[in-house]
């Protein structure tokens, strides 16, 4: 019997992967409750209208995307060598404090949402 080796069912994680986008209301539907949302942050605010010609998000609508969404976690990705990605890290945490920029190497650790919060591992 299934019980005999399984466990209560439990809420699973979800994992939302953007890529190159502009903010759309299709990602903020489909990352609904999201325990991580991966988001392009190409540019800074101050290059919206960069962003807009090219196809790409800024720092800040990648974390209106992640508040309206709900998720627990921002991820940002495909970042302009023209921003320190600290600078893009901090304009996002002003409206979505849970925001973090991978380095090589690092580990995204996502657990069950009952066991606690993603979080990045430094190696």
């Amino acid at each position: 019997k299934p019980e005999e080796v399984m466990d209560a069912p439990r809420k699973g994680r979800k994992l939302v992967f953007s890529g190159d986008t502009r903010p759309t209301s299709a990602v903020v539907e489909l990352a609904q409750g999201a325990s991580v949302l991966v988001h392009d942050s190409t540019f800074g605010s101050s290059e919206l209208d960069r962003a807009l010609e090219t196809g790409h998000s800024t720092a800040k609508e990648a974390a209106t995307v992640a508040a309206a969404a709900g998720v627990k976690t921002l991820v940002l990705t495909h970042l302009s060598s023209r921003h320190s990605w600290r600078e893009l890290r901090d304009e996002a945490r002003e409206v979505f404090p849970e925001t973090f920029v991978p380095k090589d190497f690092d580990v995204l650790v996502v657990p069950y949402p009952d066991k606690g919060s993603p979080r990045l591992d430094r190696v």
